[in-house]
């Protein structure tokens, strides 16, 4: 007999094959595929014969569904976005349809069916698949590079006068703003309080905890007009899963050279925000992997990324040490993965006891102790500023 999630499922795909029978994307079968808390993603075969490839398909309806409309917007306006060098290519998947009702929205987005994720990448389960991602790849540091340079490069296309109207647009997407901060900083004392003994959280500790928690809830009042160093158009969930890598070969045709093509996905967090909630969270995304899966290439990815974003000010390091800091104290409550299993709570702890030090020394602007930790590269590269 099936369990209740199984028949769930089964009543999912049903009707997403029924609402998709009615346009030119109908599919012989779906395969779910591993995804976020929020959606339902699936990898469909095309009925028609003279059709070739496959599709993801994202049925979303578990949070507030306009994200929904500003990540097709963001899809729609990043075909104008080119990132290409001689060793990389990176690009968006296009959007072939959107389809709307009362409950859930269906998404079929360009499906990247022979790329993997940075975290597959970084930790494979064998010495078998790690031979084979050397083999593919380039080396955890060029990954690094060449994923901070991207995201540079978004950055600055984000701040330029061509994408005034788009920054108004997305600036508009307040539901996800306010879910990231309720993530990153409305939980942070909250989680920290249930194991103050152990973490070790000082009085001196809790005044630095509140008042980032204080400049964030100010910050999130903040006009998306109102711009400032630092702030602008964000992906706003640039972690590891999110950033795909191509399989297939990596020396063009014609060429000599080893050329990476990365896809960058998921954007219905898009959303006015500080630069650095885009550089913490991959940061933090990938000291959860040194820590729980003791992923040494996670932290020369960690090296790469900053040199790759062209370095930071001292400024912006430490406001980036603050939010890899929440980003690990948020995760307590998706319990972080050790081996494809739930970590022990012990090392849960230990994640939380460092993750506290990043936001207290990042607020009282200590380099020398960020300089002496896992963080040490933000501060060996200056950004000019």
């Amino acid at each position: 007999m099936a369990s209740l999630v199984e028949a769930k499922q089964e009543t999912l795909s049903s009707n997403l094959r029924e609402k998709l029978s009615q346009t030119r994307y109908a599919c012989s079968s779906l395969k779910q595929l591993s995804g976020g808390s929020t959606n339902y993603v699936y990898r469909g075969t095309l009925s028609r014969r003279h059709s070739t490839g496959f599709l993801s398909v994202s049925r979303d309806f578990a949070i507030d569904m306009t994200r929904c409309e500003y990540e097709e917007t963001m899809l729609n306006a990043l075909t104008d976005f080119s990132f290409r060098t001689p060793t990389t290519i990176a690009r968006t998947p296009r959007l072939y349809i959107s389809i709307r009702d009362a409950e859930t929205t269906i998404q079929v987005h360009e499906d990247f069916s022979d790329a993997t994720d940075l975290r597959a990448v970084l930790l494979p389960s064998t010495a078998r698949d790690h031979d084979q991602m050397s083999s593919l790849f380039s080396s955890p540091l060029d990954l690094g590079r060449k994923i901070g340079s991207w995201l540079r490069g978004f950055h600055t296309w984000a701040d330029a006068p061509a994408q005034e109207s788009l920054r108004r647009e997305i600036g508009r997407n307040q539901p996800m703003r306010k879910l990231k901060h309720r993530v990153n900083y409305g939980n942070l004392i909250r989680i920290l309080e249930k194991f103050l003994d152990v973490v070790g959280c000082s009085s001196e500790d809790m005044e630095a905890l509140q008042n980032v928690r204080d400049v964030a809830d100010k910050e999130l009042a903040r006009p998306p007009t109102v711009m400032g160093e630092y702030w602008g158009m964000i992906h706003g969930d640039f972690c590891m899963l999110n950033v795909l890598i191509s399989t297939g070969p990596m020396v063009e045709r014609g060429e000599t050279r080893q050329v990476d093509k990365l896809s960058i996905i998921d954007w219905e967090l898009a959303q006015f925000g500080h630069r650095a909630y885009d550089l913490g969270h991959m940061i933090g995304d990938l000291c959860e992997q040194k820590h729980f899966n003791d992923a040494d290439s996670a932290m020369s990815c960690v090296r790469g990324f900053v040199e790759g974003y062209g370095g930071l000010t001292d400024e912006l390091a430490f406001r980036t040490a603050i939010h890899a800091g929440t980003q690990l104290i948020g995760g307590y409550y998706r319990r972080p993965q050790r081996g494809g299993v739930k970590a022990p709570e012990d090392m849960v702890v230990d994640m939380l006891r460092f993750a506290k030090e990043f936001v207290v020394k990042g607020w009282e602007r200590d380099r020398a102790w960020f300089e002496g930790s896992i963080l040490a590269p933000l501060f060996a590269t200056r950004m000019a500023g």
